[in-house]
């Protein structure tokens, strides 16, 4: 005999429930009902105890259902419709299986209360559970207070559900699911809304021509693919500058990010052109040594900016960097450090000015970015994974250092008050709403 296979389903659907009814009122047993939907007895069982309906027959000139009716005191008519506290006699082959009328070839004269399973009445009820079981907050108080009180707060201060859920899991025992608390920002359950979180305003997209506008043969970003299928093992690093105002020689940050722990690097420098580029690789190499260097910039992949497109001044740092150039306006192509670009923007956004900002106030910075807890790293920071490509002692030399989980913090009031204070000397009010910047003790 072939071997039923069973249907691994969490949820009937209508068509199961439909199915179930028809073996029922056709006075087939569990097993044969089993078979035809191809579910476990066990379950269908479940299903018809969870969503059967009472019947009750006639009263017209008969004795009232409830056994409760001579000796109630709030009894009235048809009240065991709706009482809760109803007791009611049952027919004795209701305690075999399957536990519902729907086949009884005596029901049509049974006096006694009756059990229906309906397909449409259980679908409907089974609906309505699933959707109020997904709304509101089902947590105890204690959990309650964690979440409005620690993990809400730290979520407004680090701008990443993700890290401060985390975070509040692992300091508290809890067991938050990430995507729960997202739907429950958005439904409004929470003390935040989905405007406090990044990305909540999505910008429209603009076709660009991609193609290079200059010979950079052997330095593309097809080049870089296949460098790095025929070298699976080569370490691959970003490179990109964050630009502040747009003025004649105004500083700009020189950002490297090592690809496979999202660790940032973030370098202040006086201008945006090649030679403050080459003078920071340089300084870089000198404090983490040349072959860490060398291997952490087998593959270096950036873009097309002035600051970037002398080939030999690069390698001149290193003649081991693989130097690779994304397609014109496809910074997509190194999403990684674009990523890491958002946390910068958090608490530095667009169109301040760079120059008040300190290679200190830098390095706090991107200790508290290389401190956040990420999904692609399976909920480590990139500080937990950086000594297997550099010395914690050369990043300490750098002035980076790890930030405890609870005291990372990604908003402006992470570089104090001259941080908020250039913010608003360059950006109006309409501004900071729209780049959705967030102030947690701002009086204005």
């Amino acid at each position: 005999m072939k071997e039923i296979v069973m249907i691994n389903k969490t949820h009937y659907t209508l068509s199961d429930r439909i199915a179930i009814q028809m073996g029922l009122d056709e006075s087939k047993s569990i097993k044969e009902i089993k078979d035809d939907i191809r579910r476990p007895s066990s379950g269908i069982i479940k299903e018809i105890n969870k969503h059967f309906q009472l019947k009750f027959s006639s009263i017209y000139g008969r004795q009232y259902p409830c056994l409760k009716w001579n000796t109630c005191n709030v009894k009235g008519k048809e009240c065991y419709l709706t009482c809760k506290n109803i007791e009611y006699k049952l027919c004795s082959k209701l305690e075999k299986s399957p536990h519902v009328c729907n086949g009884c070839t005596t029901k049509n004269g049974c006096r006694l209360v009756k059990r229906y399973y309906e397909a449409k009445y259980a679908h409907e009820a089974y609906k309505e559970k699933l959707s109020s079981s997904r709304e509101g907050l089902h947590y105890t108080n204690q959990e309650t207070i964690i979440l409005n009180e620690i993990l809400c707060p730290l979520i407004i201060k680090s701008k990443s559900v993700y890290h401060a859920t985390t975070t509040v899991n692992n300091v508290h025992k809890t067991d938050f699911n990430l995507k729960t608390i997202y739907r429950q920002i958005k439904g409004g359950f929470l003390s935040i809304s989905s405007s406090d979180l990044p990305r909540c305003r999505k910008k429209p997209k603009q076709k660009k021509n991609t193609n290079y506008k200059r010979n950079i043969e052997g330095h593309t970003y097809e080049d870089c693919n296949k460098y790095k299928t025929d070298n699976p093992n080569a370490i691959e690093t970003q490179m990109d500058t964050v630009e502040g105002i747009k003025e004649n020689n105004a500083p700009v940050l020189l950002t490297l990010e090592i690809v496979d722990i999202n660790f940032l690097f973030i370098f202040k420098i006086d201008s945006q052109t090649i030679d403050e580029v080459v003078k920071k690789l340089s300084y870089f190499k000198d404090i983490i040594g040349t072959r860490t260097f060398n291997k952490i910039m087998e593959i270096l992949l950036t873009d097309n900016g002035r600051e970037f497109i002398n080939i030999e001044m690069i390698n001149s740092v290193s003649s081991k960097i693989n130097l690779f150039y994304c397609h014109p306006y496809s910074s997509y192509e190194k999403g990684s450090i674009e990523n890491n670009h958002e946390l910068i923007r958090r608490v530095i956004p667009k169109g301040v000015s760079l120059k008040p900002y300190t290679q200190s106030e830098l390095n706090i910075l991107c200790s508290h970015i290389n401190s956040l807890y990420r999904e692609s790293l399976d909920g480590a920071c990139p500080f937990d994974l950086i000594e297997k490509y550099i010395s914690i002692t050369k990043i300490h030399e750098l002035g980076l250092h790890k930030i405890g989980p609870l005291e990372v913090t990604l908003i402006p009031e992470l570089l104090g008050y001259k941080n908020i204070n250039n913010i608003k000397k360059y950006l109006d009010k309409d501004d900071i709403k729209k780049a959705n910047i967030m102030f947690l003790n701002d009086d204005e």
